[in-house]
């Protein structure tokens, strides 16, 4: 769109000063005529063509609403359900950790892997001199062994790190549904006139400790997610009507989300 724009405006701008050049000293000065259909021709030519060419398009703008599973699914090299089988913590350069999470996987939604298993890696975990003490990067994300997970990874992203995998959404799996990063509940909804989907979240996590807990190395810590959202004060003590979101027990359950991303 940024090229387009340029020669548009030299579309506008070139015809306007090639014109003057042609006619304006023709004119006694102080007396203003309009071009003749003659000199409009003469001035325009194949360059000018060839911009205004450029300026149309039969390409039809879809203005609907986008369907933002399917922009993660085609982001992705590779979207897989998977369990955490192990974890273990390698100290590189300068004795910093970092987590290798191996993953079994269960089935693999878009792309391929070779064998069976894929080994996820993140900086942090217990310090090398002295184990209780920990590093964290604040954009890491835990995992526990046993969980299930549906993964957007991006396969080699050209991480100077040892990352060879790059997680770019994260669902997790609990009872069967599927729930974001912090315990939302994922809903689910068919697109306008019934194409792609719409993606949201409950209004309410759910309380299972897997949610809020993060374990590292002998170290338990607690995510502190403050108060659930209410409904806006109208001004008059009365909270103000809004649309009801679902509670997390509405999240979709994780073989519908699957088959909506391999439609």
């Amino acid at each position: 769109m940024e090229t387009t724009a340029v020669n548009f405006r030299h579309f506008l701008v070139i015809p306007a000063f090639l014109l003057l050049c042609n006619w304006a000293g023709a004119q006694p000065l102080g007396e203003v005529a309009e071009p003749s259909p003659e000199e409009l021709d003469a001035a325009f030519t194949e360059e000018d063509a060839a911009r205004e060419a450029a300026a149309w398009s039969d390409v039809v703008i879809d203005r609907s609403r986008p369907d933002p599973l399917e922009r993660m699914t085609s982001s992705a090299d590779l979207v897989f359900r998977g369990a955490v089988a192990s974890q273990e913590v390698v100290y590189y350069e300068n004795d910093l950790p970092y987590t290798h999470t191996t993953l079994s996987i269960t089935e693999v939604l878009k792309g391929s892997h070779p064998g069976s298993q894929i080994t996820l890696v993140h900086e942090g975990g217990p310090a090398k001199d002295n184990p209780e003490n920990i590093v964290m990067v604040s954009d890491a994300r835990h995992f526990d062994e046993g969980e299930n997970e549906l993964l957007f990874v991006d396969v080699n992203p050209g991480e100077s790190a040892p990352r060879k995998v790059s997680v770019e959404h994260r669902f997790r799996i609990y009872n069967g549904k599927v729930y974001d990063e912090h315990g939302h509940g994922v809903l689910l909804e068919p697109g306008e006139e019934g194409k792609g989907y719409r993606l949201g979240l409950s209004r309410d996590r759910n309380p299972a400790p897997r949610f809020s807990q993060i374990h590292i190395g002998p170290h338990t810590l607690t995510k502190n997610f403050g108060k659930e959202d209410s409904a806006p004060d109208s001004g008059g003590g009365e909270p103000q009507a809004r649309r009801v979101v679902p509670g997390y027990q509405s999240s979709v359950d994780i073989t519908t989300f699957s088959a909506a991303i391999r439609d």
